[in-house]
């Protein structure tokens, strides 16, 4: 597999993770994430989903500028 197509598809990847906690912020979701185990929940803040639509979107922007230099 060539370089560009990984660097590609790591690009798309992160900036649909992004837009969707951007997404999630728009409408108000709720994550949570239960424990079959302990019967315990947890739920994702808003700003958590703040934090990673940053960073991932920052992440795909700087491999798509990295892709360009090539």
């Amino acid at each position: 597999m060539k370089k560009n197509t990984i660097i590609t598809a790591a690009s798309i990847v992160l900036f649909l993770a992004g837009i969707s906690h951007l997404i999630r912020i728009f409408y108000d979701w709720d994550i949570k994430i239960i424990s079959k185990s302990s019967e315990n929940i947890w739920e994702l803040p808003l700003w958590g989903s703040f934090l990673s639509a940053i960073i991932t979107l920052f992440l795909a922007y700087n491999l798509v500028k990295m892709k360009k230099k090539r």
